[in-house]
């Protein structure tokens, strides 16, 4: 059903060769990608104060996300690069039961774990027994995900592997560059879409599907003290595959509504969406609202299964609350096309991060 109404509307705009030029960036909603996702050399992003470049750089981190749904399991791996250590985890749920598996390991310094690279890239943690690795090559449009993972009294023996299809209609690019908040800093996001295959070994349990899947890599100037809440969901809706991601955090631009990472994809046709408002005003174990004002967005998320973890180093400490659950609502496309989601998979993860 499409609805005529009087919506919001971001297009979508070439993208440039490199991100920050002069020491500014260019700001904007992207189809497809720059070469690459590099955000060095902004002029005083810092209360406008001058610093020497290579101390500003130390402010840039960087966070890898690729997240899957096939028919049994959903879930993500993701890195993070705190340039004196690495962080690396892989969550998995059982979407009929709810049980989760839960895997991370922190990895010692080295020149750069997350690539800048869009072109072609690779990205893991090579330990014996938490080898994780997620790998693109963007000309022959494949992104990967391979995971090996060793339990132990609680955790089971993991052995996966997801690749993305080729001649893949729900394959697509795009980037978002946006103030964060003034545009003194600068925060880079690429996303991208796809439909995937999934082998999954869990013990001695083989499971075999299609799905969907989806790649998000980010790089920003943060704060001594970073409060995020993303969503992402991935499934199919009668004959549509559908995904989208949001989020919402103190590095947003202050006219978000401009300049931000959403984003819906519907069989492989990319739509921006604005920025939403995330609550959830009876606790997070409970029904969660998220909503924007342009109409184009109104869910509810209901809790499965909740993993909370704190990691406290010297000079690091992380807390979050990872969340599968379901949606409920309304999305609309850049067409007025209404998508309705009920008992659709997603996740939500809400942390914070200080450094």
């Amino acid at each position: 059903m499409i609805y005529n109404i009087g919506m919001y509307n971001r297009k979508f705009d070439t993208p440039p060769k490199k991100l920050i030029k002069n020491g500014q960036a260019a700001f904007g909603t992207y189809s497809g990608v720059s070469p690459k996702i590099d955000i060095r050399g902004m002029h005083a992003p810092y209360a406008g104060i001058p610093m020497p470049v290579f101390l500003s750089n130390l402010r840039i981190k960087s966070c890898l996300r690729y997240v899957f749904s096939v028919e049994k399991y959903i879930g993500f791996a993701q890195f993070y690069d705190f340039k004196a250590l690495g962080l690396a985890q892989t969550i998995i749920w059982d979407k009929n039961s709810g049980k989760k598996y839960v895997y991370h390991v922190i990895m010692p310094p080295r020149l750069r774990f997350v690539p800048n690279d869009t072109t072609r890239g690779i990205c893991a943690s090579y330990r014996k027994s938490r080898f994780m690795k997620i790998s693109w090559g963007r000309h022959h449009q494949h992104n990967a995900l391979t995971l090996n993972l060793k339990g132990d009294n609680v955790r089971p023996n993991i052995e996966a592997l997801f690749y993305s299809l080729r001649h893949d209609a729900m394959y697509n690019d795009a980037m978002f560059v946006n103030p964060s908040p003034s545009s003194s800093r600068v925060s880079a996001t690429w996303f991208s879409s796809m439909s995937l295959h999934s082998r999954i070994k869990i013990n001695d349990e083989m499971a075999e599907s299609d799905g969907l899947g989806m790649m998000i890599l980010n790089r920003a100037y943060f704060k001594m003290q970073t409060k995020t809440t993303v969503i992402q969901a991935l499934g199919k809706i009668k004959d549509q595959n559908v995904e989208f991601s949001i989020s919402s955090s103190n590095l947003d631009a202050a006219d978000a509504d401009s300049y931000n990472n959403n984003v819906l994809v519907v069989d492989g046709k990319i739509t921006a969406l604005p920025s939403v408002y995330i609550t959830h005003p009876f606790g997070i174990n409970e029904k969660w609202i998220i909503q924007d004002t342009e109409s184009m967005i109104d869910l509810t998320f209901t809790p499965v299964s909740i993993n909370s973890s704190i990691l406290n180093l010297i000079a690091l400490r992380t807390s979050y609350n990872t969340i599968y659950g379901t949606f409920e609502g309304v999305l609309l496309t850049s067409d007025g096309e209404k998508i309705p989601l009920k008992n659709f998979p997603g996740i939500l993860q809400k942390g914070v991060l200080r450094i």
